[in-house]
């Protein structure tokens, strides 16, 4: 019995150490509170086509400014839908990211104004929202047309007539076909490669 404790005593001995050892090792942590990067910037950006872009967000953590990395291109001489990514690290090491839209129009193109709800027509469940981009004209996005309920899209107005702008799409979708019916005021939406169609109506 006495060799047991003996063993039991030397075990919490050794126990001990190590976590004495293991709670004065040097913490990777700088500091005991870590204060995440925070972002300013715009989320959606419009340029007009042929202009520039220059990117421009700040990026802080308790106050203290942090460098921003950009990652992204924006063809300024070319119609689109363009992603930006924005990331920083703070001091212990977190990193932080924001994302921003910037949308290439032609400021000279008027489209008609093709905004407000709408629904699928076979299923009217499914539903979506369309909307002006701020600042342009002709480029409107769409909260959902096609699945149900997640694929937003951008797409542009020529008078009447719709087109689609280039742009990453959900679920590996490489193009939509798009028509639009002034008399009857409805959308048709064919997403490629998978070959899903849809008609859409104002509500």
């Amino acid at each position: 019995m006495k060799n047991k404790n003996k063993f039991v005593k030397v075990v919490s001995l050794v126990f001990s150490i190590l976590l004495f050892i293991s709670c004065n090792e040097e913490s990777p942590i700088v500091s005991e509170l870590t204060f995440f990067p925070t972002f300013e910037y715009d989320e959606i950006v419009t340029v007009a086509v042929g202009t520039s872009f220059t990117p421009n967000a700040t990026a802080t953590a308790d106050g203290s400014a942090l460098d921003v990395n950009v990652s992204g291109t924006v063809d300024v001489n070319t119609i689109g839908i363009y992603n930006i990514t924005y990331s920083a690290t703070n001091a212990d090491g977190f990193d932080g990211t924001a994302a921003q839209v910037v949308v290439v129009h032609n400021p000279s193109t008027l489209g008609t104004n093709v905004s407000g709800d709408i629904e699928d027509v076979n299923r009217p469940a499914r539903t979506g929202v369309i909307s002006l981009v701020p600042g342009t004209t002709s480029i409107f996005h769409v909260t959902d047309f096609a699945f149900g309920g997640t694929f937003p899209m951008y797409f542009q107005m020529d008078g009447d007539v719709i087109s689609e702008i280039p742009q990453v799409y959900p679920f590996g979708a490489t193009s939509v076909d798009l028509t639009y019916d002034p008399i009857t005021k409805m959308f048709t939406t064919f997403v490629n490669p998978y070959g899903f169609g849809y008609t859409f109506q104002y509500q």
